[in-house]
């Protein structure tokens, strides 16, 4: 883990002593069991029951050198990396063959597929630096993005998030009487050098935030040259407190032409977002329900993309918009596909072309368990006339436990109830079949330590 001495070496030198150090961060263990994402068992290669158990350990030490200057990182380590990937292997040298793996009893740190002797399960996947003026902090690096509820941009910070946004990035941001003012610029890709392909952002944004109301709204102008493309994005949120009730809405518009590359040409983009969330607090009970808009398209194939996708840290489900489905099994099991067929899929991770609503009550049986049930039902934005009448992506529900007995420590359990609707029960794929109208049932066990 040389990865960490640099670190180590900063704590421990003599001119560190200036620099306060302070650490963030999770360790996340993770079981899935799901029978089945196939939603069927008379497909031929339905899978049946899956499982998986995975790790992470995030790091985010933030080094506050003086008054005015700090420097941030981020650091995953087995990250989403599967219990017992990857096991070491040796050579007998008496007999020169490899050993058994029932007798191997060492794990390593998973290499990249190329073998490379860096590990693929460590890497720093942020780091930024802060500088406090007199009229605004300067922040210049890798630096995770969020704004409003997450439905666009979503740092992923949350122990339940697998992805998080993030930008090489210069912005300054401000406070004007009772007003943020953020500007920004970002280099969103780093094409040839010299040649005009690279994807560049500009960002502006105000809001306006104390503990009980906040209102913002964030615009950001993207380009690249090689491509024609124009990109812009509006994002206009709203929080507010009142007591015991909470209501929070966001809504975003992303519109513009060009090119996005692999044969998509002369495009014209035009999708909208939204959602709204309230929540009332009443003693022991939590009741709440969020609904919300992704745009679909009725006519994918005219060069108008209308489809609008939520970001995939939104999380609201065990299975729906959560894990692909249908998932089947693939014929021929390799490294590469890791024994699944995902040409059947219609639907993956983050909500799209989507109308949903989510209902749920919560009840705090004691200070340090909690339970919840919710219902999600969502259906088809729009579709093209031929699916018209298959628009229902169905039900799914789910009840939660929630066991925080020791500060700094968590057990969340989850169970789910998919039943698909005519999106799934009336699809079938020429080649792979149909059938996919089976109820799947889901589970998830995570234990956290946060600190």
């Amino acid at each position: 883990m040389s990865i960490f001495l640099p670190l180590a070496l900063l704590v421990a030198s003599p001119g560190a002593s200036a620099a306060q150090l302070e650490w963030a961060g999770h360790y996340r263990a993770r079981g899935l069991l799901y029978d089945s994402l196939s939603l069927s068992d008379t497909n031929a290669q339905a899978e049946g029951t899956s499982n998986l158990f995975d790790h992470r350990l995030r790091l985010q030490p933030r080094f506050h050198i003086t008054e005015r200057v700090g420097l941030y990182a981020q650091i995953d380590a087995l990250n989403l990396v599967p219990w017992g990937e990857q096991i070491e292997g040796w050579e007998d040298p008496v007999t020169g063959d490899t050993t058994y793996l029932a007798y191997d009893q060492t794990l390593v740190a998973p290499t990249t597929t190329t073998g490379a002797a860096s590990p693929l399960g460590i890497g720093v996947t942020r780091a930024w630096g802060e500088v406090y003026t007199d009229i605004g902090r300067f922040r210049f690096g890798r630096v995770p993005l969020h704004w409003g509820a997450g439905i666009w941009q979503n740092d992923g910070f949350a122990p339940d998030a697998e992805f998080g946004d993030t930008a090489d990035r210069i912005q300054f941001t401000s406070r004007v009487g009772v007003l943020y003012l953020m500007a920004a610029y970002d280099v969103n890709y780093e094409g040839y050098l010299n040649a005009p392909d690279d994807m560049q952002s500009l960002n502006a944004a105000f809001a306006y935030q104390t503990e009980s109301l906040g209102l913002g709204f964030h615009n950001q102008y993207r380009w690249q040259p090689s491509e024609a493309l124009s990109l812009y994005t509006g994002d206009l949120w709203a929080h507010a407190k009142m007591g015991t009730v909470e209501i929070e809405t966001e809504v975003v518009g992303v519109f513009g032409a060009g090119n996005l590359g692999g044969g998509a040409n002369d495009l014209r983009i035009a999708s909208v977002g939204a959602m709204l969330r309230g929540e009332a607090e009443l003693d022991k009970i939590l009741v709440g329900v969020e609904g919300g808009l992704a745009t679909g398209d009725a006519e994918p194939d005219d060069g108008n993309i209308k489809t609008f996708t939520f970001d995939r840290d939104h999380n609201l489900t065990l299975m729906l918009f959560e894990e692909p489905m249908p998932t089947l099994e693939a014929t021929t099991a390799n490294e590469t596909n890791g024994g699944r067929d995902y040409d059947a899929v219609r639907t993956g991770e983050g909500i799209r072309n989507a109308l949903y609503i989510r209902p749920h009550v919560g009840y705090r049986i004691l200070d340090e368990l909690t339970v919840d049930l919710a219902v999600f039902g969502a259906q088809a934005a729009r579709l093209p006339e031929a699916d018209r009448d298959a628009k229902g992506y169905g039900w799914e529900f789910d009840a939660s436990v929630l066991y925080e007995p020791y500060e700094h420590f968590s057990l969340c359990g989850k169970a789910g109830l998919f039943l698909p609707g005519s999106y799934y029960s009336a699809y079938e794929d020429d080649e792979l079949g149909g059938g996919f109208d089976k109820p799947a049932i889901g589970g998830m066990l995570m234990g956290t330590v946060q600190f």
